[in-house]
């Protein structure tokens, strides 16, 4: 996979031909979106001659410069070379990454877009059902339909990929069942557990008086969705090696009762000498637990945590 990083005006300085392309922010890489890329690949398998199935997307996230002044967490994606990695297994051959600046953002769908036949003269064009691009993303289905009616390009909409209960699944639709906790069923959306990076940081050193040592995590995107408060089932990766542990997130009551929210993990096999510290880790999201609790003592607390990492020990993955 061919990664091209770009800006809107260098666009006019790239020249392809025979293109199958999409266009789209793409957050989270979930399976309704994985729709599109097979869509691509179908199509791509049926030409008489090699067509490069091309990904235009933005970075960063247009939200991040539309609404500066959103304090809430909303990404999916940890970043963008997460977003690079999943790719490459969607056998998209170029992913065009263009620049997303306040100046992109007016300007009006038809131009982006006739720019964009200019340099991939596309022979089709692959679009989600509810995929926008231009100024207040009107640059949508109806409008292609209606604009380039004539063009030489063929335009195919994907509908959206339904889950078991028949409801479509979306980065939006992620996003809440995230938040509320459902991390089982947003990762069933996504084809994959949902994770987070993070460096860890020094942490009070509780845990070890109890004989759950853990290791704190501050996120690498402040603005990356957390998992709802509670407990989890977790995997880790630390310089290439793989863990499972629990995962508190929240606020401690029954320790310090914080008004900032901490994420921990208790490690399980492995040395409790063993530094961490300054050290990357990925954690993968697998279970939730249970909730939150404020336990009457310490010992009730540290009662239930030696439930929860015997059902958590018990977890096949």
């Amino acid at each position: 996979m061919v990664t091209i990083p770009t800006t809107y005006p260098e666009l006019s300085k790239l020249n392809y031909n025979n293109s199958i392309i999409t266009i789209g922010s793409f957050d989270g890489l979930h399976l309704g979106h994985k729709k599109i890329f097979d869509k691509m690949k179908v199509l791509s398998s049926k030409k008489n001659i090699f067509h490069n199935k091309i990904l235009i997307t933005f970075n960063p996230h247009p939200t991040s410069i539309l609404n500066k002044n959103q304090k809430e967490k909303y990404y999916l994606s940890e970043s963008i070379n997460q977003k690079l990695e999943i790719l490459d297994r969607f056998c998209i051959d170029i992913v065009v990454i263009v620049e997303f600046t306040q100046e992109l953002s007016l300007v009006s769908a038809s131009d982006f877009f006739n720019q964009i036949i200019k340099s991939f003269n596309p022979t089709d064009v692959v679009m989600g059902h509810d995929n926008g691009f231009g100024h207040k993303r009107q640059g949508n289905v109806a409008f292609l339909k209606e604009k380039y009616d004539n063009e030489k390009f063929t335009l195919h909409t994907v509908k959206a990929k339904k889950d078991k209960n028949q409801i479509n699944i979306s980065s939006t639709t992620i996003r809440q069942s995230i938040k509320i906790g459902e991390i089982e069923k947003a990762n069933i959306m996504l084809g994959r557990y949902y994770s987070i990076m993070g460096k860890v940081i020094k942490g009070q050193g509780i845990g070890r008086t109890i004989k759950f040592p853990t290791i704190n995590i501050s996120p690498s995107n402040e603005k990356q969705i957390i998992p709802f408060s509670g407990v989890y089932f977790v995997r880790l990766e630390i310089e290439s090696i793989k863990y499972t542990g629990m995962c508190n997130i929240g606020f401690r009551p029954t320790i310090t009762n914080n008004k900032e929210e901490t994420i921990e993990i208790h490690i399980f096999r492995v040395k409790t000498n063993k530094d961490f510290y300054g050290k990357e880790v990925k954690i993968f999201f697998i279970e939730f637990i249970r909730k939150e609790k404020k336990f009457k003592n310490i010992d009730f607390l540290a009662k239930q945590l030696e439930k929860d990492k015997k059902y958590c020990l018990s977890i096949k993955v």
